[in-house]
């Protein structure tokens, strides 16, 4: 497909796909520090402990899920870029390096916006 139509040059098409990358990620990263023992590793086998199938799935659902939502975040990231940037390598190891750090965030940033939206809804129906 050729974006050069509509002004689109080949940085600009890489840079929201790799951010999305990246803030995947850094989502999948969060996720793992959120689960583990941040004091050291298991020093005997009682600590490590396998879970049921079912739990696994579900495991496996909630990581795909906060994996999901970082790509989406980091390519609506990437996208703010477009077409502002110069474009050279230092530019976009920067912008990808800010990607990993949105998508470590993203649960933070989902949250923060939907509370947001949700005040502003219930401010102009004038609810409290």
């Amino acid at each position: 497909m050729d974006f050069s139509a509509i002004g689109l040059s080949r940085f600009d098409i890489f840079l929201p796909i790799a951010c999305a990358l990246g803030a995947v990620i850094g989502s999948i990263v969060q996720a793992i520090l959120a689960t583990i023992n941040h004091d050291g590793p298991p020093n005997n086998y009682d600590d490590l402990k396998i879970a049921p199938p079912k739990m696994q799935e579900i495991r496996h659902a909630w990581l795909s899920m906060r994996a999901y939502i970082g790509g989406v975040l980091g390519f609506v990231f990437g996208l703010y870029f477009i077409g502002m940037l110069e474009q050279s390598p230092g530019t976009f190891a920067r912008i990808w390096a800010l990607s990993f750090i949105v998508g470590y965030a993203a649960p933070k940033i989902w949250e923060a916006k939907s509370n947001a939206f949700v005040s502003r809804v219930t401010a102009e129906r004038g609810e409290q």
